[in-house]
């Protein structure tokens, strides 16, 4: 009996240890798998081919910089398409490229701001000005930010069943007082600046007439921009853009796009992809070779890991002091431009600013380190992205030259303080009473008690010394003085026209002409090359944290309704926000 037990055990044993070692070897044959998958998408190919044909999949959120992607995005091979850096590169490359014939436009929808769909715009041109080639766009229903970048396409097909999109522009904002008073939070709102309407949310519930009169404004010269650059490309007038704005074309039958011009033909995907193949001079039957702009950029090999170059600095999302990934961290970017500074091979600096501000003291941090670089005597450029705008126009302040589109939205020049006060929320909704015993009578400055007016009167002024030195970081950078910029702050949003026009911005213009600005400054000449900082490195460990980052995403999503998340998303940021702020307003427009 002994024997037998002893030998079941032994089995029993045997098979977990075979199990456990069959494991390890899954487990690390897994790690191998995906490390080969990701090095795949990152490394350089011999070739484009021949007969290729450039995607540029309008779809999804599209980012300023790289990043990394996620082991579902691989596998699905998703996100190809999802930064501005890759497609702008890859539309420049394929102008020089004799393999790429041309370029084929999908409208599928892109995430992106009209500043980012002004860029692949300007780019497409300078294409078709450099290489003389086609491009043709086509779309099951076109979005009005995928049809302003397209619309300077030689040809657009729309889907028979679908429809094109051209509403004009709204500027939608979500106002949280209502909420809050429900739940018992009061918002205790410290500011400068009669324009600064990022707290608006939280203490109105419906637009300032201040804010009304800045949001029609840039949104209206946005607007005149995008009918006026469609009315070029379509060979149309601007009226007749309104016009079809007017009468909800996403509504009307696709007929009415092509009899407006807007459009050239009506025809399903297979038959716009017949007219590629006669473009490029292959059989129905063969397979078109459409490069996506990754694969574009995997294959241009450059080195740029020694010599000297220009550094692009990408500062992208909210400006915090800490943060994840998709904001920018003082922590992360100062010693990351200390660093360039002191570096004699880095010969300029681009900083690509995409963001709508966020704290006062980082952004300070910054633009100290900026100012440090500049101490080099090395040329500091910037380059705005679609916002660059309150605690994103602080950190721009000070470049040499700033460059933006006509619809980039800035300025916002103002600042604020923010404390929650959640004592009828404690107290009356969830039974919970706070006492305290203190040494003095503002040692207690706490979320469970309402401000007092010397607590009150003391934040005040630190946000108006914080205000005093935006104000004079912007009026050093502008070579102007206070008064002038204080004419021009009290917390207005600009758009980019209008800010070249009072002198927020110097250039309209894109990265690549902020580039050469500075490589020309840097007497660098013409082939000059470029460095991203920090280094982008896709790796096994990026990409696992990415994978996890994308599916707890995706389960908040799923498990959450929508409106509801976003509600107590923006609750908890607050909360966790430092309490001074130079930050615009989130704007949504569509």
């Amino acid at each position: 009996m002994n024997k037998f037990v002893s030998s079941l055990l032994g089995a029993f044993t045997g098979t977990w240890i075979a199990f456990f070692v069959i494991g390890i070897f899954i487990f690390f044959s897994g790690i191998a798998m995906i490390s080969s998958l990701a090095s795949s998408t990152i490394s350089p190919i011999a070739t484009i081919g021949d007969n290729a044909i450039l995607r540029i999949d309008l779809s999804g959120s599209i980012t300023d910089k790289p990043y990394n992607k996620s082991l579902q995005e691989l596998v699905n091979n998703d996100g190809n398409a999802s930064n501005l850096y890759e497609i702008l590169g890859a539309i420049d490359h394929a102008s020089a490229d004799s393999n790429i014939k041309g370029i084929y436009i999908n409208c599928d929808g892109a995430g992106m701001g009209v500043a980012s769909a002004t860029a692949i715009r300007n780019a497409l041109i300078s294409f078709k000005k450099k290489s003389g080639k086609w491009i043709y766009a086509y779309g099951n229903d076109i979005a009005q930010g995928d049809y302003y970048a397209a619309s300077v396409a030689d040809k657009i097909f729309l889907n028979p069943a679908g429809a094109l999109d051209i509403h004009g522009l709204t500027s939608s904002i979500l106002f949280y007082k209502g909420l809050l008073d429900k739940i018992g939070v009061e918002m205790q709102i410290i500011r400068v600046g009669t324009y600064k309407s990022a707290v608006e949310p939280f203490m109105l519930t419906q637009m300032s007439e201040a804010n009304k009169q800045q949001t029609s404004a840039f949104i209206g010269s946005i607007w005149k921009n995008i009918t006026s650059d469609i009315a070029s490309s379509r060979k149309v007038n601007a009226d007749d853009v309104q016009a079809y704005s007017d009468s909800i074309g996403a509504f009307q039958d696709a007929e009415i796009a092509v009899s407006k011009k807007f459009v050239d033909e009506l025809c399903y995907e297979h038959q716009v992809e017949s007219k590629l193949r006669k473009l490029v001079g292959i059989t129905e039957t063969d397979d078109l070779n459409f490069v996506s702009p990754s694969d574009v950029m995997n294959s241009v090999i450059t080195d740029n890991s020694s010599g000297e170059h220009i550094a692009i600095v990408y500062a992208e999302g909210e400006i915090n002091v800490d943060g994840n990934s998709s904001s920018i961290n003082s922590k992360d970017i100062v010693p990351e431009i200390i660093k360039l500074a002191n570096d004699k091979s880095v010969k300029g600096l681009v900083l690509r600013v995409n963001s709508p501000g966020g704290s006062a003291f980082a952004s300070e941090q910054i633009w100290e380190a900026l100012d440090f670089f500049k101490s080099k005597n090395k040329p500091f450029a910037v380059s705005m992205g679609d916002y660059a705008a309150s605690g994103g126009y602080y950190i721009s302040a000070g470049a040499d030259r700033i460059f933006a589109e006509k619809t980039t939205i800035t300025g916002s020049i103002g600042i604020y303080g923010m404390i929650p006060n959640v004592k009828r929320l404690a107290n009356d909704k969830l039974g919970i009473t706070a006492d305290f015993v203190s040494t003095s009578p503002n040692s207690n400055l706490s979320a469970f008690e309402p401000l007092t007016p010397t607590q009150r009167n003391a934040i005040q002024r630190n946000v108006n010394r914080g205000y005093k030195l935006f104000v004079a970081r912007c009026a050093k950078g502008r070579h102007k003085t206070t008064d002038e910029i204080k004419a021009i702050a009290e917390g207005r949003v600009w758009d980019g026209e209008s800010a070249k026009e009072i002198g927020l911005v110097d250039q309209f213009g894109g990265i690549e002409d902020a580039a050469k600005w500075v490589a020309n400054k840097a007497k660098l000449g013409r082939d000059f090359k470029l460095k991203i900082y920090p280094e982008f490195k896709p790796n096994f460990i990026n990409l696992l944290y990415a994978t996890i980052e994308k599916s707890a995403t995706i389960r908040m999503q799923q498990s959450y309704n929508p409106e509801l998340l976003r509600y107590a998303l923006t609750v908890q940021d607050i909360l966790n926000k430092d309490r001074i702020q130079c930050r615009m307003e989130d704007i949504c427009l569509y």
